[in-house]
């Protein structure tokens, strides 16, 4: 003769041990979702301490792309310069200051009184900047993005 009640008891079990899983997962899910979040707001809180010049290094890669021939709007320019220019890191300041300027100027050398000669010098010079900003940008774990 067979014991009924252990057959029904490993039925009854079964159900109960998947419940559990089932609970585990939600809970550590949610934990996971809530981690996630939390490591979102502080990356965000961090921000708003960050230096001015490491700001702008995050929207610095319009001088790359002005070094390459694209027209960056003004506003954009000014924006990042003045960043630049609040920034205390000396190594930031004096590299995103001149990029920025040697933009201004490039985009300014499409006057037609200005000789070939001197455009040529200032979009020269650009090229030469955006290494040095690079590497600045660089220093402070910044990647400029062009």
């Amino acid at each position: 003769m067979t014991d009924d009640h252990s057959v029904a008891d490993s039925v009854v079990e079964v159900p109960g041990r998947r419940r559990r899983w089932v609970g585990v997962l939600v809970v550590f899910l949610v934990l996971l979702v809530l981690g996630g979040g939390a490591v979102t707001y502080w990356q965000i809180v961090d921000r708003k301490d960050e230096d001015p010049g490491v700001t702008a290094c995050r929207s610095a890669g319009f001088v790359v792309r002005a070094a390459q021939g694209e027209i960056v709007p003004d506003d954009e320019v000014q924006r990042v310069g003045e960043l630049f220019q609040r920034s205390a890191h000396e190594d930031l300041k004096s590299a995103g200051v001149f990029a920025v300027g040697m933009v201004q100027r490039v985009q300014r050398a499409q006057d037609p009184r200005d000789a070939p000669e001197t455009t040529k010098l200032r979009q020269f010079e650009l090229a030469a900047a955006v290494p040095r900003l690079i590497a600045a940008c660089e220093n402070h774990q910044v990647t400029v993005k062009g």
